[in-house]
């Protein structure tokens, strides 16, 4: 993702995740949420992976609650979305 001023305007660019447009989709989020927090998803490698990056935002991991009361310990927002693709990527 990006933002780009183009011609006097600000846009967000962004690429599409390869296979996002066909299947089934509940399996490509790896971390986050796209409920609102009510399902949480949550994988170590991508954690690890988000952690290394908002240490560099001086973020700190936090413990959040599901739909269901149960504690979820994240590195960013319930909002940020770990999908991996139908290439793997």
């Amino acid at each position: 993702m990006a933002i780009v001023d183009y011609r006097g305007h600000r846009v967000v660019a962004q690429s599409i995740i390869p296979g996002i447009l066909q299947g089934d989709k509940s399996d490509s989020l790896l971390y986050g949420s796209v409920d609102n927090g009510k399902k949480i998803s949550w994988n170590e490698t991508f954690h690890s992976k988000v952690v290394e990056a908002t240490k560099q935002l001086h973020l700190k991991e936090h413990v959040v609650l599901d739909g269901s009361g149960n504690p979820v310990k994240l590195a960013a927002t319930v909002e940020c979305k770990g999908i991996v693709g139908s290439d793997d990527r």
